[in-house]
């Protein structure tokens, strides 16, 4: 080999070295001194601080554990090195690793909670659901009696409403006959609940609409579902309150494609967080028109629901059909904007519902297992006689709670080992310690549920 050719050869492995060389040390100048702007990541909380130096901290190691955390996310190009990671993983091995994201067939996108609804990997029991629908029908019983109508919406999920589409492993574990949507649904019908059942209603006109009602990169339906969802609302309090309510009319439709100001159809592939766009078809939105006449009533209209009313509510057909109107999001914040971020909480519960004429609870079956939020424990307990029926009833949720709460021990090592520890020092059993924990949470339950 010529001393040309050598030298030529050694210049080109060092620049190869140095390159390399900057490639790694290219994040830490991006931390300091940063000169490119990233994107954040969706669905993720900010990267936490570095944490401030304190001796106490670094002798107990608290300092070393929290700056190892805190760096690794700041790291420069942490969020594109995570997206070059799921893109990867997305296009290549057609799957996602992100917590509750789950790729399905064909390019349909779900989250974990829609799939297991359909599977019953999150059933509540058969038990816990027939007690809180006997809370309910006594709850509709006693708000009838004062002009108020009390009525459920079982809202499509994805996952049900796509099955198809869910991979045949996850699939192949589903117990249909034991899920929180027909469970509810049979109870509602034995205790004659009211009850508008508007899954089986999207799967009934699934093949008949020609518009999209789910989109396929998307957690929540359509803007065109919600329009078909509040006519089948609007048509089901005319029909138990005996009244007119304005008329929805589909004035004409407008196809589009997907743009950030549409990001409710887009919401499950952005938590992949990749550089490219999910493939995806045009979306119909509705453009309409309400009418009225001298018959129509506009109610007074209370819903306590999961995200899916918050499409509802953005189409702004409530506003329209009803005087007055509020959302309260998983029974905890009022989600109207002139009402920011204030909470359930702070109200008169008693008060605010008997300012309505219609009281409405809506759930997806992603939402079932939390559902009915804790609103009906509270309602139940404003409006229940406290009669036979009512001990009786708070008496099969005692053991229910206490049986399942001693479940939840033995499934929690570390609770578990806790309360086996203080049943040596009180030298008890460790059934009896389980019992007396199980009967302190009911009590701080029940506590809380009459304070509030």
């Amino acid at each position: 080999m010529s001393l040309s050719t050598e030298t030529s050869l050694k210049k080109y492995k060092n620049r190869i070295f140095f390159f390399f060389l900057l490639l790694l040390f290219l994040p830490l100048f991006q931390l300091v001194l940063p000169f490119s702007k990233e994107t954040p990541l969706d669905g993720v909380d900010p990267p936490p601080p570095l944490p401030e130096f304190s001796v106490e901290m670094w002798l107990n190691e608290e300092y070393q554990k929290n700056y190892s955390i805190s760096f690794e996310q700041n790291i420069g190009f942490h969020s594109s090195l995570v997206r070059l990671r799921n893109q990867i993983n997305y296009s290549v091995f057609s799957f996602s690793d992100i917590a509750d994201v789950v790729v399905g067939k064909e390019g349909y996108v779900f989250l974990k909670p829609y799939t297991t609804a359909v599977t019953g990997a999150d059933f509540v029991g058969d038990e816990y659901i027939t007690i809180q629908t006997q809370k309910m029908k006594t709850i509709q019983t006693e708000l009838k009696k004062k002009n108020i109508d009390f009525f459920v919406v079982l809202a499509p999920g994805k996952g049900s409403f796509y099955s198809e589409y869910i991979p045949d492993e996850i699939m192949k574990s589903a117990k249909p006959d034991s899920t929180n949507y027909t469970c509810y649904k049979k109870r509602f019908i034995e205790q004659g609940v009211n009850c508008l059942d508007l899954s089986s209603y999207f799967l009934s006109i699934k093949n008949s609409e020609k518009h999209p009602l789910y989109s396929t990169t998307g957690v929540h339906w359509t803007e065109y579902s919600c329009y078909i969802a509040s006519k089948e609302i609007v048509a089901y309090i005319e029909k138990i309150r005996k009244i007119n309510l304005p008329e929805i009319n589909l004035k004409s439709i407008e196809m589009i494609n997907l743009s950030g100001n549409r990001s409710s159809d887009y919401d499950a592939a952005c938590l992949m967080n990749i550089f490219a766009t999910v493939p995806h078809p045009t979306y119909a939105i509705p453009k309409l028109q309400y009418v009225s006449d001298t018959t129509t009533t506009k109610p007074r209209f209370l819903c306590i629901a999961d995200s899916y009313f918050a499409g509802i509510t953005n189409t702004g057909i409530p506003s329209k059909v009803f005087a007055d109107y509020q959302y309260w999001l998983y029974y905890d914040r009022i989600y109207q904007s002139y009402l920011k971020e204030k909470k359930v909480a702070e109200l008169n519960l008693k008060s605010e519902i008997e300012k309505k004429d219609v009281v409405c609870l809506l759930a997806t079956d992603a939402s079932l297992a939390p559902f009915p939020f804790g609103f009906v424990d509270k309602v139940y307990e404003l409006y229940s006689k406290k009669d036979a029926n009512y001990y009786t009833l708070k008496n099969k949720e005692f053991r229910y709670f206490i049986l399942n709460a001693i479940e939840n021990i033995h499934k929690n090592k570390e609770w578990k080992n806790q309360l086996v520890e203080s049943a040596k020092r009180k030298n008890i059993s460790e059934l009896d310690e389980f019992i007396e924990n199980a009967v302190w949470l009911y009590k701080e339950k029940e506590i809380k549920l009459k304070s509030e």
